[in-house]
């Protein structure tokens, strides 16, 4: 597999950021935010792999996988020793596993609308999957043609089940969707900021307070109104002024 596609913003000399988007995306989500911050910080923002212009993996990883290539890359092949990691979504996912495998090269994590928990979900809620689960299947098996079971998929799938068979990247969705890494996140020990949108439906404010109470070190920020991506648009000042008080000294002034 090539090395993952990155592009370069900001001062040389400055503290390292790295930017890890999240899933069907790609490092232009964080452009503006690098931008912004490009006399303060040295900055470096991925394509992760199978997304953007990232070969996708020959296996079917799941996030302790992407940490370990990641962490192996930046620090073995781009010889960054220390930075601050801001990931979105799937990039915040892949945050909180590189905070328990390799804290070690972590200055600061910013954790914009992560997964990694699972939701609270009503019984209500529970017997209505299983119930759409269930007719799904049966659809499925009547199926006749490709074309129909997109469309199965579509009704009954998320947008981002949907584009992982679009680009070829299914099984590693399922793989890294149904993890649950509760177990692990009071292993981090790395200083963590959470930045969720009160809006957000796919990773709600209820996964963030959940992430903060088993983060150790962690602080946790809401943004009234914004939802999964506008957190990345209308939020990006909330995700900036993180990252400058991650990356300024104590006694400087920002």
């Amino acid at each position: 597999m090539q090395p993952p596609h990155h592009i370069r913003i900001g001062t040389p000399g400055k503290p390292k950021v790295v930017f890890g988007h999240g899933w069907g995306r790609s490092h232009r989500d964080f452009i503006p935010v690098a931008e912004a911050l490009a006399p303060s910080i040295d900055a470096y923002l991925f394509d992760l792999p199978g997304h953007g212009k990232s070969e996708r993996p020959e296996d079917a990883w799941g996030t302790v996988e992407y940490a370990e290539y990641m962490a192996r890359y930046i620090v073995g092949d781009l010889g960054i020793s220390k930075c601050v990691w801001v990931g979105h979504s799937f990039g915040g996912r892949l945050g909180l596993r590189l905070g328990v495998q390799s804290p070690g090269m972590l200055d600061h994590l910013v954790i914009v609308a992560g997964a990694g928990v699972p939701r609270d979900v009503t019984t209500k809620e529970r017997w209505k999957r299983k119930w759409n689960g269930r007719k799904f299947q049966k659809l499925k098996a009547q199926a006749k043609t490709e074309d129909d079971l997109i469309a199965l998929e579509k009704k009954f799938g998320s947008p981002d089940y949907v584009m992982s068979r679009e680009t070829g990247m299914r099984d590693i969705f399922v793989a890294t969707i149904s993890e649950d890494q509760s177990a692990d996140l009071p292993r981090i020990p790395t200083e963590t900021t959470l930045i969720y949108g009160s809006a957000d439906t796919e990773t709600p404010p209820e996964i963030g307070k959940k992430i903060a109470a088993l983060v150790p070190n962690s602080t946790y920020v809401e943004c009234p109104h914004y939802d999964h991506i506008s957190i990345l648009d209308r939020g990006r000042h909330q995700i900036a002024l993180a990252i400058k008080e991650a990356v300024t000294v104590p006694g400087e002034v920002a």
